[in-house]
């Protein structure tokens, strides 16, 4: 009997014959009742998830190559990928060993954390408002499926319990849910997310998400969601809930915003969070979501969205917590979701005898896509905006789940091509200033030029900037090119390995103009080192050109992006417009340019230079009244000031404090409502200044001219007489901060993206010789979220 006994369990223990043909089905044993598979050894699931790993990246740079010529959403190509894994067989069969274990680790965590960011992009406030557009457009799709749902779901049949209230409400609940990181996504891939109908879209989305997910959230207090008790029970699990919740959002709405003010003070906008205080605060909410909420029943990922909620949304520790979480689902998450998703498509399920489950399926579909358009469309005669932008609209709120997720994304792409103007992709990132720039780190800057005109002054911006052979600096120049057939800009660069894609010029003039550009620029790297500059082509019409440039240089992360003025100087010395369709994109660039911004009065600057050569020193002088343009123009100067070809004087303009004000009196009363933001400007302005003087000044590098002024009479007579005393003027924009030193100029001032001060100094009576670079701070503040939508 002993015997007998031991040698069944010798023989349960001996392993399966080895397959040599199919050697990955040797790495599972057997399979539990449950489908999960017993491994052979320890690193089985090492091997078959680095044998999924290779086979899912070689089918997608594969495919990648065949769809790029269609411009087909990335979530398209892993879908494509997931189909063709779960329909090859050998492969199929390494999916079952990876896929079930890698989901189930994975799905609580990123669920969670989907949650948690939607939550923290969503103002609960705005359900207590009056609904502007967003809400508008997303209440209409929710009626219109509420109603359409409670009208065909009975006929379909789909459970016993179909023509109760409560089914009836979550089938519509779930269809009027939209994806909105998925939707936002595919807007951006579809280079569609700045422009209007794009913004409405994603802002509808958002909309929708936060009431149906709400409603979820309620739902799911008074049926804990692994709960099996009934009646009493099942209430006082529904007040545990309840009660656990509120000391949670009681904590975080009052206790935890102490917290969050000081990890914002200590991580102020414009230097580099610390990695330290952003991971503590994302483990504190996963504990928060997953503690409490777990104990007493409740879902933890709905926790973590209630929590999003709740979270603090003042400084910038939830903008990066949103950031950071979204990079990890836009690149993790995300791929591996819809790859799963077209993996569990298997085609061989397929059959004839299963049409009426298709059919159902197919109504399911025609119910939230009839609902979202007619809700579309019933915005639409609300807001007053065209037809087919309401259907296109509809279309995109439509975006949830695996099956319709393949289908709209494809059709999508062909819709919003002939319904909608391309915009530009925006791609977050962390915004900097010259001021809070490390000088450790590199430096990088986007150059634009319109032509060969422009390259003597472009190559001597890029050798100042330089500095010392301590700093580092990468420069992208860019070739500024109207074009009258094309919509949308094209971005081309000329580097090896680039993501992004590349195209040829047909018109031959163009071809020879940036050939001589780009062999002077090879010539200018080839004679030294410590830069290094690449070559880029923006392709577009003047009225989206700027569309462009902000997209590249938020593409390659540029702190500074330099632009030449639309005027160029002729043979006599007085400058002469050269197209002003340049002059409207350098004003728009400046009011939407995701970095600090320079624009350049080219009067030849450096045109008899040298490379480092030690007697072609430039004399170059910063103008400082105040304000933050003022300040990034400081820091730009005492970055060039390092070089050794470059002599710098700081001239500081400071209001005469001992002379009879009754001069200034009126003017004062005129700027008496900002009196308290000058003298917070001020302050700043003292220790940026007092900073500047002890890395620079004090060490007898750098010039310094100190004038006291009474008014802007004696700002322009000073400045009048610099004339013919340096090469390059550095000034500040300035056209954020109202000072008495400048009191005035804007009344006559002809050319505002220059600001009062660089429009004296580009004017041909102040000089024929000296250039002007003026430079804009880069600023968050003053963007409007609202907008109207334009008819098409």
């Amino acid at each position: 009997m002993n015997v007998a006994r031991y040698n069944n369990n010798l023989s349960s223990e001996v392993p399966p014959r080895l397959n040599p043909r199919a050697p990955w089905r040797n790495l599972k044993n057997s399979t539990t009742p449950a489908g999960v598979c017993k491994y052979a050894s320890s690193s089985s699931f090492v091997i078959a998830t680095f044998l999924i790993c290779v086979v899912i990246s070689l089918i997608t740079k594969f495919l990648n190559m065949m769809l790029v010529p269609f411009q087909q959403p990335r979530l398209i190509l892993e879908l494509s990928v997931g189909l063709m894994l779960g329909n090859i067989g050998e492969v199929s069969e390494l999916l079952e060993m990876v896929i079930p274990q890698l989901v189930s680790s994975l799905t609580e965590m990123g669920m969670s954390c989907y949650l948690l960011v939607l939550g923290l992009e969503m103002d609960l406030t705005v359900l207590a408002k009056k609904p502007n557009r967003y809400e508008i457009v997303a209440y209409t799709g929710i009626i219109s499926i509420f109603l359409i749902t409670s009208a065909i779901t009975p006929l379909l049949k789909l459970a016993k319990d179909a023509n109760t209230i409560g089914f009836i409400l979550s089938i519509s609940i779930t269809l009027t849910g939209t994806s909105s990181p998925v939707l936002t996504r595919l807007v951006t891939d579809l280079r569609i997310s700045r422009s209007d109908i794009g913004r409405l879209v994603i802002g509808s989305g958002l909309h929708t998400d936060m009431v149906t997910m709400l409603l979820i959230s309620l739902s799911l207090v008074f049926h804990p969601y692994k709960s099996k008790q009934n009646g009493q029970m099942k209430l006082k699990e529904g007040v545990h809930v309840v009660v656990v919740l509120v000391l949670i959002i009681v904590f975080l709405s009052t206790v935890f915003p102490i917290f969050v003010n000081w990890v914002n003070a200590r991580n102020p906008i414009g230097k580099p969070m610390r990695g330290s205080d952003l991971v503590l605060f994302v483990a504190i909410m996963m504990m928060l979501c997953n503690a409490g909420p777990t104990m007493v029943g409740y879902s933890p990922t709905m926790a973590s969205f209630l929590i999003g909620l709740a979270f603090p949304r003042k400084g910038r520790l939830s903008k990066m917590i949103i950031i950071n979480i979204n990079q990890i689902i836009n690149y993790i998450m995300f791929p591996l979701f819809f790859i799963w998703v077209g993996a569990l498509a298997n085609f061989s399920e397929v059959k004839p005898d299963k049409s009426f489950v298709w059919i159902k399926l197919l109504f399911l579909f025609a119910i939230f896509t009839i609902g979202k358009v007619l809700g579309a469309l019933l915005a639409a005669m609300l807001l007053g905006f065209p037809w087919h932008v309401a259907v296109a609209i509809g279309f995109f709120l439509n975006v949830k789940g695996p099956f319709h997720i393949y289908i709209a994304a494809y059709a999508l792409g062909v819709i919003v091509k002939l319904m909608v103007e391309g915009a530009g992709k925006r791609s977050p990132y962390q915004q900097m200033t010259l001021q809070h720039l490390n000088p450790s780190t590199e430096l990088r800057i986007l150059l634009g030029i319109h032509g060969p005109q422009n390259l003597p002054s472009m190559i001597n911006i890029m050798e100042v900037s330089r500095g010392n052979k301590a700093t580092r600096v990468g420069v992208y120049v860019t070739d500024m090119i109207e074009i009258n057939n094309c919509n949308s800009t094209i971005l081309v660069p000329e580097m090896e390995n680039s993501s992004l894609e590349s195209t040829t010029m047909a018109d031959e003039s163009v071809v020879n103009m940036r050939e001589q550009i780009t062999n002077a620029i090879l010539s200018y790297i080839e004679s030294g080192e410590g830069i290094n500059v690449q070559r880029l082509l923006a392709i577009s019409t003047f009225a989206n050109m700027h569309q462009g440039l902000c997209n590249l240089a938020e593409a390659v992360q540029a702190s500074l992006l330099i632009l030449p003025f639309h005027w160029n100087q002729r043979p006599d010395g007085k400058m002469d417009g050269v197209h002003f369709g340049f002059r409207y994109v350098n004003r728009k660039v400046l009011r939407q340019a995701p970095c600090s911004v320079g624009v350049l009065v080219d009067r030849g600057l450096g045109k008899n230079q040298k490379r480092s050569a030690p007697t072609a020193c430039i004399e170059v002088a910063v103008v400082f009244i105040g304000g933050r343009d003022d300040r990034e123009a400081l820091h730009y100067a005492s970055r060039i000031a390092q070089h050794p070809c470059i002599n710098l004087t700081a001239v500081r303009f400071l209001e005469e404090t001992n002379t009879n004000k009754s001069s200034t009196k009126k003017a004062r009363k005129k700027l008496r409502s900002v009196i308290k933001m000058e003298e917070e400007e001020r302050k700043l302005d003292d220790e940026c200044f007092t900073e500047f003087y002890e890395k620079s000044l004090s060490q007898g590098k750098i010039g310094y001219l100190e004038n006291h002024v009474i008014d802007a009479k004696g700002t322009v007579s000073t400045l009048k007489s610099f004339e013919e005393h340096y090469a390059l003027f550095i000034v500040g924009r300035g056209g954020r901060v109202n000072s008495i030193l400048t009191a005035g100029m804007s009344s006559w001032e002809e050319c505002p993206d220059l600001g009062p001060i660089g429009e004296i100094l580009a004017d041909s009576d102040f000089s024929l010789s000296a250039s002007v670079l003026v430079i804009q701070q880069h600023c968050l503040d003053g963007l409007e979220n609202e907008f109207t939508v334009m008819s098409i």
